[in-house]
């Protein structure tokens, strides 16, 4: 397209604005029709860890929201020079999880806990016993049992709870729903798939709990509406846009696509949304989503079951932790080559580092890392306590040092993997993965097709997955057919140049990998006690 066919294109409202609440940037794109990147937007963030809880300020989220847009609609000016009066449609999306609840003035009634916090094991035991099925420490419904049960006169002043993403949608609109595949991380939901809703019985034995412990309120009084893909989820308010442009440019009444959580904007933005697919995401935590054709009858306990935007069964194997130890040693070497007077780029540094890890060789079962910053429930950690071991005769060099580091990040998901029922396992056929850690080609993406056993489908774009899922859902809403699915629509809208790579298995990597495995589960003890003794 031209400039000028963009200038109309924006005029018209024939666009689409995606924003994610990622766990260290707020990132918007805004799209045309045909789902090419017209202009982005970003900042950074950083969550705290306060009074032993991982937490962000709400009033920081809403400021670098308008930070974010600021950033975007002033690339629009400076690329085709006319102001963002209007989109088509917004879609928000945000960190899954975690306990966003507020009284009927919407104050907090206690601090915002994220996806990461993992203090949460009697009441989450609990509800798994309770509902027959797991339920996550990090699940809202599961923070929220333990509000109930430590601080009962909070739990009783709650008016709503939702997910970050379902609380920007709500300043924004007014309107308290959500996307199916993130309400079904706040309560197990699913059901008919062109419907689905919580489920019933579980909502019933939880209003039980909530009755018996004298709270003035049921489960549907206070959790947001469960929308599936496609639907309208309200209109940019007066207050709302002006929250979100303070300066006054951008007009109300845009419509909104139900808000998502990362994990089903990763699914969306990598295509997997078929039965046999699956979309893997590698950033501050790394989780896979395996799409079936049906809900497994049984379920290790350390799998969890969701939801696809379209409503359709998944299994999602969650790790805590991610990249962020890998991004704490990348710091470390580049201000140790800055005390040498070295200027070192950040994206140059993260590749050499990755590249350096593919140089290594970690299978001889003499050398394991761990990068739990926090808890890791697939592993039964509470805690976490970052961790290098090696024995004395494994030499101490970069190579196998920056290899070991990658290969942690996903041996959780891997041992997630290895717990799926083989008839599931062998369901999954395409595994398509998006997050920074494969902007670097060569690196991490032979390394998860080797921990999976499973080629790995990369797009060119995969280091952006978030904001522009985001963005496609909003496209969703706004074009599809009458009896469109989500994924025949991204299927026969698909940019023609996506630049997609797909790595097979390689054997000789797959072994090296398994072996190392056995090495990281054996050592995780070490992990373990470090938890008690530090």
């Amino acid at each position: 397209m031209t400039n000028e066919q963009i200038r109309e294109a924006i005029a018209a409202g024939h666009t689409c604005l995606g924003m994610e609440f990622g766990s260290t940037r707020i990132k918007a794109v805004l799209i045309d029709d045909d789902h090419r990147v017209l202009a982005s937007g970003a900042v950074t963030w950083e969550n705290r860890f306060e009074n032993g809880i991982w937490t962000y300020d709400l009033a920081d989220a809403v400021a670098n929201m308008q930070m974010c847009f600021a950033a975007l609609r002033q690339e629009v000016e400076k690329l085709y020079g006319m102001a963002l009066t209007r989109v088509g449609m917004i879609g928000i999306s945000g960190m899954m999880h975690g306990l966003l609840a507020l009284d009927a003035g919407g104050e907090l009634v206690t601090p915002f806990r994220t996806w990461r916090n993992t203090m949460t094991e009697p009441q989450a035991e609990c509800l798994t016993e309770l509902f027959g099925m797991t339920i996550p420490q990090r699940w809202s419904i599961v923070h929220l049992l333990q509000l109930m049960q430590t601080e009962p006169a909070c739990a009783a002043r709650i008016d709503r709870i939702t997910t970050l993403s379902g609380y920007i949608h709500y300043l924004l609109t007014g309107v308290h729903a959500l996307g199916c595949c993130e309400a079904a991380g706040m309560l197990p939901a699913g059901g008919d798939p062109t419907s689905p809703d919580y489920l019933p019985d579980m909502v019933v034995s939880f209003d039980t709990l909530a009755s018996e412990a004298g709270m003035p309120w049921r489960l549907r009084d206070i959790f947001p509406r469960v929308l599936r893909a496609g639907a309208c989820a309200g209109y940019l308010t007066e207050e709302g846009a002006r929250l979100l442009d303070p300066t006054g440019t951008l007009s109300p009444g845009i419509p909104f696509c139900p808000a998502e959580g990362d994990g089903g904007t990763g699914m969306v933005c990598t295509g997997s949304l078929a039965p046999g697919m699956a979309a893997v995401s590698a950033g501050t935590s790394t989780f896979g989503l395996f799409v079936l054709d049906r809900a497994p009858e049984h379920l290790d306990r350390h799998l969890e079951l969701t939801v696809t935007p379209d409503g359709d069964p998944v299994i999602e194997i969650q790790s805590t932790n991610g990249t962020a130890e890998l991004d704490g040693w990348a710091s470390v070497i580049g201000d140790a080559l800055g005390r040498l007077g070295v200027k070192t780029d950040a994206g140059a540094l993260y590749e050499m580092l990755l590249s350096a890890a593919m140089d290594g060789h970690v299978g001889d079962g003499g050398i394991a890392a761990f990068n739990c910053l926090s808890g890791e429930h697939l592993l039964g950690l509470s805690a976490g306590r970052p961790l290098y071991v090696r024995r004395p005769d494994c030499t101490l060099q970069l190579s196998d040092f920056m290899r070991a580091q990658l290969f942690s990040v996903f041996a959780p998901l891997a041992y997630g993997f290895s717990l799926m029922d083989a008839c599931d396992a062998e369901k999954i056929v395409s595994v398509r993965a998006h997050g920074g850690l494969f902007r670097t080609r060569g690196a991490a993406q032979p390394v998860l097709a080797a921990a999976l056993g499973r080629p790995v489908t990369v797009s060119e774009g995969a280091g952006e997955g978030g904001p522009y899922g985001a963005a496609l859902l909003a496209a969703y809403a706004k074009n599809r057919g009458a009896d469109e699915t989500l994924a025949a629509y991204l299927q026969a809208h698909a940019p023609a140049d996506a630049g997609e790579s797909t790595v097979l298995p390689d054997p000789a990597l797959c072994a090296e990998y398994r072996a190392y495995l056995q090495t990281y589960l054996r050592a995780s003890d070490i992990e373990r006690a470090a938890t008690v003794s530090i």
